[in-house]
């Protein structure tokens, strides 16, 4: 499997919530491994006669009956524990809204946007993350859980993050001023009104392709994972100031791009309803 565009273009500041077994790689091999290992009851088979200890049939059973007791409370508060990671990966149905403060911009989300569990108490942010169900732009619901739960690239979601400006323009004004110094041959046709610049191999964005609209003063642009990468799964990022020194950065999968213009409207519109006036 590719890894993600996070995983890959670090500098971004961004990174996918991963599924518990992409966090614990080889986990039920070292479980058996660690069981065989720590087993109390492989003293008592692999000893010789000789070097056990001889004691009453009563006791011997009292003692595997207590300890098969204790694995199995373990093993029963481990897979309520572990299974609830996994069916909810952190996600919450709460639609309940909460105020969120990031620099002098007041936010009012609702929490079921709200990626990170620890992001969801109201106050003071550096930064907020969210993510929402394509096309609705709805959060974490029962209805779509299939996708946020899916271990598909592609599935029909979107990743926001809003925090302090750092760049003193946005994506769109930085094609003239930096891309253009990084381009690898001439602008291709791309479809649905964009065309598609290649960055250099000797540039920071090697496996990227800068996408932008043509014919207009201040176009949309987004970088995105060329497709045929081999590293990592075809993702695109943008970034919009949206003012009061707040920068919103959004990134979807490289197949809604012919949706371009429905998502900068959609998403644009769903931050003006969290801004408090």
């Amino acid at each position: 499997m590719t890894r993600t565009y996070d995983q890959v273009a670090g500098d971004y500041g961004r990174s996918f919530d991963l599924n518990f077994d992409r966090q614990m790689p080889s986990y039920q091999e070292r479980l058996h491994n660690n069981s065989q290992n720590n087993d109390p009851l492989h003293f008592i088979v692999t000893k010789k006669p000789a070097e056990v200890k001889i004691e009453s049939f009563t006791t011997l059973i009292l003692k595997i009956t207590c300890f098969m007791s204790i694995v199995a409370a373990i093993f029963y508060l481990s897979a309520n524990w572990f299974g609830g990671a996994v069916s909810k990966a952190g996600h919450t149905t709460d639609t309940s809204i909460k105020r969120f403060s990031i620099e002098k911009t007041d936010l009012m989300v609702p929490l079921n946007m709200v990626r990170f569990s620890q992001q969801r108490k109201s106050g003071t942010l550096k930064r907020l993350d969210l993510y929402a169900h394509w096309p609705s732009l709805s959060g974490y619901s029962e209805k779509h859980a299939q996708d946020f739960d899916s271990l598909k690239d592609d599935a029909p979601l979107i990743f926001i993050s809003l925090e302090p400006q750092t760049m003193s323009q946005e994506m769109s004004g930085r094609i003239e001023g930096i891309y253009n110094k990084f381009f690898a041959g001439p602008p291709i046709e791309a479809g649905n009104g964009l065309v598609r610049r290649a960055f250099s191999a000797d540039s920071a964005y090697f496996s990227e392709d800068l996408y932008y609209e043509v014919n207009s003063p201040y176009p949309f642009a987004t970088r995105c994972i060329r497709e045929n990468d081999k590293v990592a799964a075809p993702f695109c990022i943008r970034d919009i100031i949206v003012g009061n020194g707040l920068s919103l950065t959004y990134r979807f999968h490289a197949s809604l791009l012919p949706q371009w213009r429905d998502l900068e409207i959609a998403i644009r519109a769903k931050y003006k309803t969290m801004i408090v006036k």
